[in-house]
């Protein structure tokens, strides 16, 4: 178990993807300048409800580490960084919000079963299909021009970064326990989007 800074967010953060953070609030200035100065990673979690100015939110018990790789001055005293989610982390116990919001955290570790790099690709099939559907749609889905790890629990956490779905759903995505799991979560997910663009766009669900 370890201390950790803690930055709560609207949509939580899934390992080996990026977050952008424009940073303003000055505990939270306070929090990126002293994470630089050390080990240069901080929490991230979901709130589940409530704000992310001002406190008094409700957090989610599940995170992602995020590890600072860019830090840019704005004007007027802003900040903007990127960072990169590095592992899943669970709270085992909030502390004080003072300066700004800390809690006792255990990182988490999990081995993929032997079956999940096969069912990588037609995964990504889905989530292909399902992002090509929305750019159909008019949606700005980013590029389709991404390359996924070869190794499972990598790209099972890049494909739910990726994948166009709200901030509750990416939690339950960041939540599951085992890769196998994740990528069962995932691949439902994504047929139910796909279904439902299809039919939108007029071209019947498919088998």
């Amino acid at each position: 178990m370890e201390m950790m800074r803690m930055f709560p967010l609207g949509h939580p953060l899934i390992p080996f993807t990026l977050v952008s953070l424009r940073i303003f609030e000055p505990r939270y200035l306070q929090m990126i300048a002293e994470c630089r100065a050390d080990t240069s990673t901080f929490g991230v979690v979901l709130i589940e409800r409530g704000f992310e100015v001002g406190g008094g939110d409700v957090r989610a018990g599940i995170g992602t580490v995020a590890q600072i790789i860019e830090v840019s001055d704005l004007p007027e005293g802003e900040q903007a960084v990127v960072a990169v989610g590095i592992e899943r982390l669970d709270i085992v116990e909030w502390l004080s919000d003072g300066p700004y919001p800390r809690a006792i955290v255990n990182r988490s570790q999990e081995t993929p079963a032997p079956g999940s790099v096969d069912r990588i690709p037609l995964i990504d099939q889905q989530l292909r299909v399902v992002l090509s559907l929305l750019s159909e749609a008019g949606v700005d889905t980013g590029p389709l021009d991404y390359e996924l790890s070869d190794q499972a629990e990598v790209a099972a956490h890049q494909m739910c970064g990726l994948a166009p779905v709200g901030a509750f759903d990416a939690q339950r995505l960041l939540a599951a326990q085992t890769t196998e799991h994740r990528l069962d979560l995932l691949a439902s997910m994504l047929g139910e989007q796909r279904d439902l663009l299809m039919a939108q766009l007029g071209g019947g669900s498919l088998d």
